[in-house]
C-alpha cells in the first residue's frame, strides 16, 4: 500500500474516495516527516518545551492556538499544504505516542493546545466513529500526569474557546463541557 494510502486511511468516513485519492497524489511521500523534523530544529530556542523520557520534544512552536474548531483540523489534515493551516499545527500521531503512549497510532495527525493555566494539556485527535462517521478524541493531562479521554461527534464543528470551553451537538441539542483544573470534562 502507498505511504499516503495508509496514512489516510482514518479519513474514508470523512471525504468521498474522490477526495483522498486526489489529496494523495498531491502530498509527496514523507513530505510531512521531513517538515516535522525541520520543525523540531527550529524549535530547539523555543521558551516552552515538553519533553518525555525519549527525548521527544514539543515546543510552542507545535501548540494550535485557541479558538479550535475541528471542521478546520480535519480541512487541514486533507490540505495538499499542510503545513500551513493557520493556527492549526499538525502532530503526526506516531511521533505523538514517542511522548505520549496512550494516543492511539490509528489517530489521525492530532493537535496540542497550550496547557491551561492549572497546567494542564489537552491534545485534539481525529478519527473515524465504527460507522464511518469523523470524532475527534479530547485526551487531557494534567500535571500530576493523570488523563482523562472524552470522544465526540465531528459530524457537527467542535469549538474549543479561549477559556478551554468545549461547545458540541450531540442529538440536535448544543452541549458545553469545560476542562477543570484536574483536566476532567465538566458540564
Amino acid at each position: 500500500m502507498p505511504y499516503c494510502y495508509k496514512k489516510h486511511t482514518y479519513i474514508l468516513g470523512l471525504v468521498s474516495l474522490s477526495i483522498l485519492a486526489s489529496s494523495c497524489t498531491n502530498v509527496p511521500e514523507k513530505k510531512h516527516e521531513i517538515s516535522y523534523q525541520s520543525q523540531i530544529k527550529k524549535a530547539s530556542s523555543a521558551p516552552v518545551k515538553l519533553e518525555n523520557k525519549d527525548g521527544f520534544l514539543i515546543t510552542s512552536l507545535h501548540f494550535t492556538s485557541l479558538p479550535y474548531n475541528s471542521n478546520a483540523h480535519l480541512n487541514c489534515i486533507l490540505s495538499a499544504q499542510r503545513t500551513n493551516c493557520g493556527s492549526i499545527k499538525l502532530i503526526d500521531s506516531i511521533h505523538l505516542i514517542k511522548a505520549y503512549t496512550f494516543i492511539d497510532p490509528g489517530y489521525g495527525d492530532s493537535v496540542v493546545f497550550p496547557q491551561t493555566s492549572d497546567g494542564v494539556l489537552l491534545i485534539a485527535s481525529p478519527s473515524s466513529s465504527k460507522s464511518g462517521g469523523p470524532e475527534i478524541h479530547l485526551s487531557s493531562v494534567n500535571k500530576l500526569g493523570l488523563v482523562k479521554h472524552i470522544t465526540l461527534d465531528a459530524s457537527k464543528n467542535i469549538v474549543i474557546n479561549q477559556k478551554y470551553e468545549i461547545l458540541y451537538k450531540e442529538n440536535g441539542k448544543e452541549l458545553k463541557l469545560k476542562l477543570n483544573q484536574q483536566g476532567d470534562f465538566v458540564k
